[in-house]
């Protein structure tokens, strides 16, 4: 039974990290880290690389639900294997529940090397903003865009090189009026969605030939997982 892995390019550096730790032997699909921006999107591209699965008996997808993206994709003969994290972050830090842990000290906006060479990522926007509208008007508009944020937090995955990164991210926490934090980062969560097993709260299971609606995801009051897995 062939395993096949669709994963978002914006954590490519600590996936490949993990499948070489752990010899993973899985073929990978990369899908464009900007789509993650528009859920609308991103859930075409993945029904995209889904509908392509003929012969997989399982897909992983390294995938947060990322604003509902997953919502309303469509299983064919295969099962499909999703974390329960609402995005990447969660993935990269080890579990939910350390990242709800980490903004409880204060607004965290996070980044990572993949996030500041991806296709989109704030500071594209923020350059883009201050060519059109100039610095005044575009630092009116970040203060009330980051009105509940206070710190920058950069991950360290041990995927790369933190010292070269720290002075590109203290400029832009800088314009951004945010204070600079590193974080640590644990690949706990994606070396488990590599490995397996996957028959636990960490995973949903979607059964073949199953089209995942919000009942499967089985969120509580707040947004965040229930801890029923999903299938069940």
């Amino acid at each position: 039974m062939e395993t096949v892995v669709i994963a978002c390019n914006t954590i490519r550096d600590e996936i490949e990290k993990a499948a070489l730790e752990t010899g993973c032997p899985y073929r990978f699909v990369w899908i464009e880290s900007g789509l993650h921006l528009v859920p609308g999107s991103l859930r075409r591209r993945l029904q995209e690389e889904l509908d392509r699965m003929n012969g997989a008996g399982r897909v992983l997808l390294a995938f947060g639900i990322c604003g509902g993206a997953v919502t309303g994709l469509k299983t064919g003969n295969y099962e499909l294997v999703i974390p329960r994290v609402d995005d990447c972050i969660s993935l990269l830090l080890g579990s939910a529940e350390t990242k709800r842990s980490c903004a409880g000290a204060g607004g965290i906006y996070f980044l990572t090397r993949g996030w500041l060479e991806g296709e989109a990522n704030i500071w594209k926007e923020y350059q883009a903003t201050l060519a059109r509208f100039g610095p005044e008007k575009t630092e009116r508009i970040y203060r009330k865009m980051l009105a509940h944020y206070k710190f920058l937090g950069l991950i360290d995955t041990g995927a790369y090189d933190m010292p070269s990164l720290i002075p590109a991210v203290r400029e832009i926490a800088a314009a951004l009026g945010l204070e600079l934090i590193t974080l640590e980062g644990k690949d706990q969560y994606l070396r488990r969605l590599l490995e397996g097993p996957w028959n636990d709260d960490h995973f949903l299971i979607i059964p073949p030939f199953t089209t995942i609606e919000l009942t499967h995801l089985r969120l509580d009051s707040t947004g965040a997982f229930s801890p029923i897995q999903a299938g069940k």
